[in-house]
């Protein structure tokens, strides 16, 4: 497991998170974009990542996700369900679908800890649903 990012306090956080669920894993500081992508078979996970990338950034990735899908490889990519946010991801649905993959759309009920709630009204925001999606290519 490798974990990429450009800021060195995500790639710490990172690197806890991975010792505390007991998971052998490396971080580096590179561009999602550009960094050579793992040896195959691989599974390749970009969470709130593809969103971060300038628009040449995603243009380079895509296809060299979907090359890596049609060897075998299995590609997950989750974002934020904000459509503003996500201009891009109607294109990278209908590349993802064309050759095989899925697109879907994430709705979780929680029930927020007391003083999370309390946070959340006086920010004027409203948790008690989480959302988001995801594109997968590969193999089921």
């Amino acid at each position: 497991m490798i974990g990429v990012d450009r800021h060195p306090w995500t790639l710490t956080e990172a690197a806890h998170t991975y010792r505390d669920f007991g998971l052998r894993a490396r971080t580096m500081r590179a561009d999602a974009a550009t960094v050579a992508l793992p040896k195959s078979p691989a599974m390749i996970l970009a969470a709130f990542t593809v969103n971060e990338l300038s628009d040449e950034g995603r243009a380079a990735l895509l296809p060299r996700l979907v090359e890596r899908a049609s060897r075998g490889d299995r590609v997950l990519i989750v974002e934020p369900l904000a459509r503003s946010a996500t201009r891009w991801w109607t294109a990278w649905e209908q590349a993802f679908r064309a050759t095989g993959g899925r697109a879907d759309e994430w709705r979780f009920k929680v029930d927020l800890p007391p003083l999370v709630a309390k946070l959340d009204r006086a920010a004027g925001l409203n948790h008690r649903e989480i959302s988001g999606r995801s594109l997968y290519l590969g193999q089921a």
